[in-house]
């Protein structure tokens, strides 16, 4: 089996979080504080690598991410 990229690899542990936590809410289940603190962490290293990832991206790749703003700071600022 090939190695995930990075991406691949956080999409699939912020799915596997997604189905987690759906799961739980669907059925009532309840999660323990271990599950729990499992999740969060793979949140968080799931988030950084996509901050790491779109922090390299260049203006007109990012400008392709978001097709109605040509100035992504600008619509943050609502402009």
């Amino acid at each position: 089996m090939p190695e995930l990229s990075r991406l691949a690899w956080a999409h699939m542990n912020l799915d596997q979080v997604r189905s987690q936590l759906l799961d739980a809410a669907a059925f009532g289940k309840n999660l323990t504080p271990e599950q729990l603190e499992n999740a969060a962490g793979k949140i968080s290293e799931g988030m950084k690598v996509y901050a790491e990832e779109v922090s390299r991206l260049t203006v007109d790749e990012s400008e392709d991410l978001l097709p109605g703003c040509a100035v992504p700071r600008h619509y943050r600022r609502g402009r």
